[in-house]
């Protein structure tokens, strides 16, 4: 792979990237706009209007808002998409299709109503990654075509070519849940488990006959003990564990007592990943008699026949929810558990499968686009460095003081493990935590370059003006740790259309800056991209050889199946640092048997094997998160205005509240709701459409303040969250007008470019 310089900053761009788009188009956001009640309730409002033609207006919309809810309800593509999500809504659509949208407006079908919108705002608005209401697509950043507009001697900003459908390629997979009960279901038969292979938790260390733990004492073993547990190494199955005993049956149980202390785990040990249909496979394979392995086999295969139906059924909505439904009821009769988990959840509920799609689409990304976006860019990319090495600095000194305190209590050395559990409060919790006095500099140095006044609506800003200042700001000369090298902007173009873009008449807006953090090494995009080496090789040469990953517990926070890493090197290694699943014995680093020790005023960690690291290194999938939360460009404040620099917008409009200061929960009568929503809009001047974010939601939400129904679903889930939950609104940008992304009948999607750029300075003086 090669890389792309990012106009003459010394950044560079992976010529991979990443395109997430909606499944449905942005025009769909549109359907219940109601300007003309807008209007007329503004003008009654300001008291040179009259009610019957506001009450008309307003009854005229909640009408056509009825009609194109019930043909959203009965759009077999929108079926389809909830069907994945929440199979138990199609009640609700059948029964808006049944009463038609003259049906009297009662208080179950307000509720229907509601339902509908959030689920089209959300897929007609957000660039998920899931299903094919949210299809990716890897895009090729480089230097453009040779075929040049005028005023692009170089080449074209984008080229775009469209395939006939909106999907390439969809999958469905089983979740690594639906695997890890079905092989427990089949571990509850003695016969099955003992092919299962033991595996010695992967934060601890059999040291001859003890066994090191963090922040105890070494659990001093006997014989028996020791010799199983020495053989316990997560590949040798439990039937070869216990062979060379005396009395193999002593040796199973044996195992149970280690596994109820928690020393070792006895299962299947798959991955979170996609790969744990075929590890488990893998297990079945190796079951002592052909029965017995037949019948593990057949369950299995069932499982997949079932999922295998499910994918068949894509694009008919009832085959769709009658396979799915087939998939629940074999999961049940295979395992006896619950084909759900977190059921009825907008955003959390967990079926047994689950779909991803690619876009039927090829982009370029040309050197025009780069070339206009690298001056901004590189303003927030030098403050990103700086981020990284003040977080290094801050928890580099931290640490030191955690390991001269062991150094006092012992004059053993000291162990990763100990440092790791007793750090833990600097990451976590609800104490002060270096990263946020880090985070509290590191916006109000921001902040100190706006110049932002009260009444401020909008400030431009120049990327020429702004480097100097940036550079005396923030004036690192590293980045803190490897991952500190990469950054990943998301980028919103705002355009019409492609041809737009290749005039120049565009803006863009940077969505999040996942400041040191590789989004691209991710199972959910990796799992589509062509050459999956050579992306590997990409990371590895920015990030060095035996970089070290943490083994995930299973509850830690943002780690899911999907989200797994997809580009682990050959040398990379998994630092278990507390119980967790899914360890890879040939690349498990066990925290507590590392050492660290001072070497010239450095903390060194150094492997069994003696392979060393900064002691900074061991930290680094923590402090990757940590950078992330802390990249924020202003402080909260009742009112942000919009900030860009250049073309590139670094911050939408924004404004806070609570929800008591809306005085919009305890209103149910929807004449007044409206009314005072309009109201509530004209005091904080706000736009019409716009993103609300409500204190107890996973997600901001799109509105349209000139709809009574996306007013009564605002206003519901007001009144829901609680009079002193917060509230943020942002101005929706890109608008459904600037949404660029073709598919091959002209309707235009949202979408967001993912890049992933390179830091030409490596950090600690290169590895």
């Amino acid at each position: 792979m090669t890389k792309v310089n990012l106009g003459g900053t010394g950044w560079s761009v992976w010529s991979d990237a990443l395109l997430r788009t909606t499944g449905f188009p942005a025009d769909g956001l549109d359907a219940f706009a109601a300007p003309g009640a807008a209007a007329a309730a503004d003008d009654l409002l300001a008291g040179h209007g009259q009610a019957e033609v506001f009450d008309k207006a307003l009854a005229d919309a909640i009408a056509a808002g009825a009609g194109k809810i019930c043909d959203i309800a009965a759009d077999p593509l929108f079926r389809e998409a909830v069907t994945w999500q929440n199979p138990g809504v199609l009640v609700a659509l059948d029964g808006l299709v049944a009463g038609g949208p003259q049906a009297s407006r009662n208080v179950r079908r307000r509720d229907r109503e509601r339902a509908v919108i959030r689920y089209w705002q959300r897929y007609c608005a957000k660039n998920e990654t899931i299903g094919f209401f949210g299809p990716v697509c890897w895009v090729t950043a480089g230097p453009g075509t040779a075929q040049a507009d005028a005023g692009h001697g170089a080449g074209r900003a984008l080229e775009v070519r469209t395939g006939p459908g909106l999907l390439r390629e969809r999958r469905v997979f089983l979740e690594g849940w639906v695997m890890a009960a079905y092989a427990d279901h089949l571990a509850a038969d003695p016969r099955v488990r003992r092919w299962w292979p033991p595996a010695l938790q992967p934060h601890l260390t059999l040291r001859e006959r003890e066994l090191l733990r963090p922040m105890q004492p070494p659990l001093a073993l006997s014989p028996a003990e020791a010799a199983v547990l020495a053989r316990c190494d997560g590949r040798t199955p439990a039937a070869e564990v216990v062979a060379g005993l005396a009395r193999p049956e002593d040796g199973y149980l044996l195992l149970e007592r280690l596994a109820e202390r928690e020393l070792v785990t006895w299962d299947a040990g798959l991955p979170l990943g996609r790969d744990a249909e075929q590890v488990l496979r893998e297990r079945i394979a190796t079951i002592d008699g052909p029965d017995l392995r037949q019948r593990a086999l057949d369950g299995l295969d069932r499982l997949c026949a079932a999922r295998d139906a499910v994918a068949a059924a894509a694009g008919a909505p009832d085959a769709l929810k009658v396979a799915l439904a087939a998939l629940d009821e074999e999961f049940t009769a295979l395992t006896g558990a619950a084909p759900r988990r977190r059921d009825g959840q907008m955003y959390a509920g967990r079926t047994p499968c689950y779909e991803d799609t690619t876009r039927d689409l090829d982009v370029t990304v040309g050197a025009p686009l780069l070339d206009d976006l690298a001056p901004p860019l590189a303003i927030t990319l030098v403050a990103a460095r700086w981020l990284t090495a003040e977080l290094a600095g801050a928890y580099t000194a931290a640490l030191r003081e955690l390991y001269d305190d062991l150094r006092e209590d012992s004059d053993a050395p000291v162990r990763l493990a100990d440092l790791m559990s007793l750090s833990q409060g600097l990451f976590w919790g609800t104490g002060q935590r270096p990263a946020d006095a880090v985070a509290e500099e590191f916006t109000r140095r921001w902040e100190s370059l706006f110049g932002l006044e009260g009444n401020d609506t909008r400030v431009q800003l120049s990327a020429a003006d702004l480097a100097g200042p940036v550079a005396r700001l923030f004036p690192a000369e590293r980045p803190g740790w490897a991952t500190g090298r990469l950054h990943s902007p998301d980028l919103q173009i705002c355009a019409t259309d492609v041809d737009a873009i290749n005039r120049g008449d565009y803006q863009v807006v940077l969505g999040e800056l996942h400041a040191a953090w590789p989004t691209l090494d991710c199972d959910i995009f990796t799992a589509w991209h062509p050459d999956l080496d050579r992306l590997r090789d990409e990371l590895t040469a920015d990030l060095g050889e035996h970089r070290v990953r943490l083994l995930h517990p299973a509850s830690w926070p943002r780690h899911t199946g999907r989200g797994s890493a997809g580009l682990t090197g050959v040398t990379d290694r998994l630092l278990g640092f507390a119980a967790a699943p899914g360890a890879d014995p040939d690349r498990l680093l066990r925290a507590t048997s590392v050492t660290v020790s001072d070497e010239d005023g450095d903390l060194v960690a150094t492997a069994s094997d003696g392979h060393r690291w900064p002691l900074i290194e061991m930290f680094a999938g923590m402090l990757n998160g940590l950078a992330v939360d802390a990249f924020k460009l202003t402080t909260p404040a009742p009112h942000v205005p919009r900030i860009t620099i250049d073309r590139l917008v670094i911050a939408r409009e924004t404004w806070r509240t609570t929800v008591a200061d809306t005085g919009l929960a305890a209103i149910t009568n929807e004449r007044e709701r409206y009314l005072a929503t309009r109201t509530w809009r004209g005091r904080l001047n706000l736009p019409d459409q716009v993103f609300v974010k409500i204190g107890t939601e996973v997600k901001p939400c799109y509105f349209d303040l000139t709809s009574p129904h996306y007013v009564g679903v605002l206003c519901t889930m007001l009144r829901t969250a609680g009079d002193d939950v917060s509230v943020v609104i942002s101005e929706a940008l890109p608008t459904p007008e600037q949404a660029w992304v073709p598919d091959h009948d002209g309707n235009r999607y949202f979408s967001e470019l993912r890049l992933q750029i390179t830091d030409s300075v490596p950090a600690g003086g290169g590895r």
